[in-house]
């Protein structure tokens, strides 16, 4: 199979944006589908790391042109991303990709986006001889005929808010939780004597619950991501006007590479309490893959992601989030890594996309009537 995947335009496709969850299942959407022979095309930014899995990097935006749209790189910074799609950016990503796409392309090729309806006009250009999918939807704006979400919960919340109170499903939209390479997670048994918050520094990503059930503990809490504009002692200011301030309070600046892992390895556990339907929480699956619990709220993905007395807790309240932390050390770290492993390593979820995909091309024939004469063992066995 053959697969066009357009990248982002304010990051190069690379290890070193880590801090974008989009640019990075991008690279690593295009890692697992080179890794099961499939040709894929890469279209993005100047710069991109994707020579090892892609069979062409094709630039559409050069690195120029990003910095002039976006400013130099900077990984504690919150880009001001414009995501009506109005920003003419976008309309460059739209058009040359589109125009390199219908170069190369063949009849039944796949067309890979993740920018949502900001990318009706690519795929509105690329025509129907392919197919357009979107391969890994955590966001709103959703457009496409076969879709890939990252939750049952964010499809389930897309479905109802596209198609009404009482929606029917529909055959080719599915699921495939987010993914990751262990190795980059590494399993530690030992833990430091901190907690961890890691993520953007905004409110409703539940900094402040992180911090309280500190406080109440008298607990250490490394916060670690962007949008901390100053630190004055035990004081962190943020981007979005909230100041966190106690005695245990460490910033520690932007995590990538080996610092994250390392942040995740130690801590006793780590936070994510976002307060909004969160549509994945990639957070919660890193510090379980190094072995450590995640405290999470319960509501959006994380009862799907969270297995709560094994692998974390999910919490409603103040108290419960201060009983879950006092109760962290008495889980499993084994036990999280190796769910972690099964569930969301890239060797495991590729051939969930390979089953995806296998379905989406029958339907240049039978479609959803084909019969085939054994059934897929890996879907057979829960993949």
């Amino acid at each position: 199979m053959r697969f066009h995947v357009v990248a982002l335009p304010h990051t190069q496709t690379a290890v070193s944006h880590s801090a974008c969850a989009f640019t990075m299942k991008i690279l690593h959407f295009c890692q697992m589908m080179s890794s099961l022979g499939h040709e894929v095309h890469h279209y993005g930014v100047e710069g991109s790391e994707v020579q090892d899995c892609c069979v062409e990097d094709v630039t559409i935006l050069s690195k120029a042109e990003q910095e002039g749209f976006f400013g130099r790189y900077d990984p504690n910074a919150l880009y001001e991303v414009d995501w009506s799609g109005r920003a003419p950016y976008w309309q460059l990503t739209n058009e040359r990709a589109a125009a390199e796409i219908n170069k190369r392309k063949r009849p039944g090729d796949f067309v890979c986006l993740i920018m949502g309806t900001i990318n009706i006009p690519l795929a509105n250009a690329v025509g129907t001889d392919v197919m357009v999918v979107e391969y890994g939807i955590g966001y709103n704006g959703t457009f496409a005929k076969y879709r890939v979400f990252e939750s049952y919960a964010h499809m389930h919340k897309i479905w109802g808010a596209q198609g009404g109170l009482d929606p029917d499903g529909r055959f080719y939209d599915t699921v495939i939780q987010n993914y990751l390479q262990p190795a980059d997670y590494p399993y530690q048994r030992e833990k430091q004597d901190y907690y961890l918050y890691l993520g953007r520094l905004i409110k409703r990503k539940g900094v402040h619950i992180a911090v309280e059930t500190c406080k109440r503990l008298g607990a250490k809490l490394k916060i670690a991501g962007q949008g901390c504009v100053k630190v004055e002692g035990n004081r962190i200011f943020c981007k979005d006007g909230e100041v966190y301030e106690g005695d245990g309070l460490e910033y520690v600046g932007f995590a990538s590479g080996e610092k994250r892992a390392k942040l995740y390895q130690n801590a006793i556990a780590t936070f994510a309490p976002t307060t909004y339907l969160e549509p994945f929480g990639a957070v919660a699956i890193e510090s379980q893959m190094a072995g450590t619990p995640a405290i999470t709220t319960d509501f959006g993905a994380f009862p799907e992601t969270v297995e709560h007395g094994k692998t974390g807790f999910r919490c409603h309240t103040l108290n419960e989030f201060v009983q879950a932390a006092k109760r962290v050390p008495l889980l499993d770290s084994q036990y999280i890594h190796d769910r972690a492993v099964a569930l969301y390593s890239m060797d495991r979820v590729k051939w969930r996309y390979e089953t995806y995909f296998k379905q989406l091309r029958d339907l240049w024939g039978e479609g959803w009537y084909s019969v085939h004469t054994a059934p897929d063992a890996r879907w057979l066995n829960g993949y």
